[in-house]
C-alpha cells in the first residue's frame, strides 16, 4: 500500500530560504564600507568617493541579485529594478566626479528609492520568510539617504559617517538574516531528502 503524502511544511519554502545568498554577500559589503569608515579617522574627499562609490556600486549589484530571484513574485519588480539601477548609477557617479556633492546627493536618492522599494517589497510580500528584513533595511536606506544632504556641509568625514552608521546596521540585519535561512534552508533540504527517501521505501 503506498505511503500516505506527507503533510506540508509550516515553515517558509526552501527556494524563499535562498536568500541567504545575495543577503550574505550584501552584509559582507555593508560591513567592510562600514568599518573602513570607522577606521579611517580623517578621509579625504578622495577617499571617500572612491570607498563610498565602490559601496554603492557593490551594494546595487547585490540588491539587484536579491529583488530578481523568482521566489519574490511580481510584486513591485519595477520598483526594485530603479532602485538597484540607482544604487549603481550614484557609485558611479561618486568615481567620477569625486566631491562631496555629487557623493551626498546622489547617494541620498539612490539610498532613499531603494530604501522605498525594499520596504514597499516587505510589506507586499508579508508571507515571505524575508518581509521583516526587508522592511528595516529598507527603513535604514531611507533614513541614511535622507540624513546625506544635510551633513553635506561638515565634509567627508561626516558623509561616511552617516552612511557608514546605515551600512553597519544593514550589515546587521541581513548578516543575522542570512545566516539564519542559510541554517533552515539546509534543514529544510536535509528533512526533504529524508521524507522522500522514507516514501519510495515503502511500497
Amino acid at each position: 500500500m503506498a505511503a500516505a503524502s506527507s503533510a506540508p511544511s509550516a515553515g517558509p519554502d526552501t527556494v524563499e530560504l535562498q536568500a541567504w545568498k545575495p543577503f550574505l554577500v550584501r552584509a559582507a559589503v555593508s560591513a567592510l564600507f562600514g568599518l573602513v569608515t570607522i577606521f579611517w579617522r580623517e578621509p579625504s574627499t578622495l577617499v571617500m568617493s572612491l570607498a563610498g562609490g565602490l559601496y554603492l556600486l557593490l551594494s546595487g549589484a547585490a540588491y539587484l541579485w536579491t529583488h530578481r530571484m523568482a521566489h519574490w513574485g511580481p510584486q513591485s519588480r519595477l520598483l526594485t529594478d530603479v532602485g538597484g539601477g540607482l544604487l549603481l548609477g550614484a557609485g558611479i557617479a561618486s568615481l567620477v566626479f569625486l566631491d562631496d556633492r555629487s557623493f551626498a546627493f546622489a547617494g541620498a536618492v539612490a539610498l532613499v528609492i531603494a530604501g522605498l522599494a525594499e520596504l514597499v517589497r516587505g510589506l507586499a510580500a508579508r508571507t515571505h520568510a524575508a518581509s521583516r528584513d526587508l522592511v528595516v533595511v529598507g527603513v535604514v536606506g531611507i533614513v541614511t539617504g535622507g540624513i546625506l544632504p544635510f551633513v553635506m556641509h561638515l565634509g567627508a568625514h561626516a558623509l561616511l559617517g552617516v552612511t557608514g552608521g546605515g551600512a553597519l546596521l544593514t550589515a546587521v540585519v541581513l548578516g543575522i538574516a542570512g545566516l539564519s535561512y542559510r541554517h533552515d534552508s539546509a534543514l529544510s533540504a536535509s528533512s526533504g531528502s529524508g521524507a522522500q527517501g522514507g516514501s519510495d521505501a515503502v511500497n
